[in-house]
C-alpha cells in the first residue's frame, strides 16, 4: 500500500503529522516529501480555520444533545477521511478531545 505523503501535506498535516500516518520517521517523512516536488510551509505552519467539512465531523464528535459523539476512529470508518485530517479539523473547529476513555482531556500545567 503506498501513502500519497503529498496529499496527506497538502490536507493540512505538517511533517510530524504526515511521519506518524505513514509510520516513519520525520526525517524520512521530510525526505519524501521535497522528493514528491512538495514545496514545504514554513516552520509553525499555516493558521488553522474552521470550515464545513471541519463543523461537520465536530458535529459526528460532539454527538446530539446527549453526548454520544463518536470516536475518532469510528468517524474515520464513516468518512474515509485520515485520521490526522480528522484530528486537525476538529482542532480547527475548537473541539475539546476526550482522552481514550471518553472522558475530556486533562489541560497540561
Amino acid at each position: 500500500m503506498s501513502v500519497d505523503v503529498a496529499a496527506l501535506y497538502d490536507e493540512g498535516l505538517g511533517i510530524r503529522s504526515v511521519a506518524d500516518e505513514i509510520g516513519r520517521s520525520y526525517s524520512t517523512a521530510r525526505r519524501q516529501l521535497l522528493a514528491a516536488g512538495v514545496k514545504l510551509r514554513p516552520s509553525g505552519g499555516r493558521p488553522l480555520e474552521a470550515d464545513p467539512v471541519a463543523e461537520y465531523l465536530a458535529g459526528l464528535y460532539r454527538g446530539g444533545q446527549f453526548g454520544n459523539g463518536m470516536s475518532i476512529r469510528a468517524i474515520q470508518q464513516r468518512t474515509g477521511y485520515s485520521y490526522g485530517f480528522i484530528r486537525t479539523r476538529l482542532h480547527a473547529a475548537g473541539v475539546e478531545l476526550r482522552d481514550p476513555q471518553g472522558r475530556p482531556r486533562k489541560a497540561v500545567a
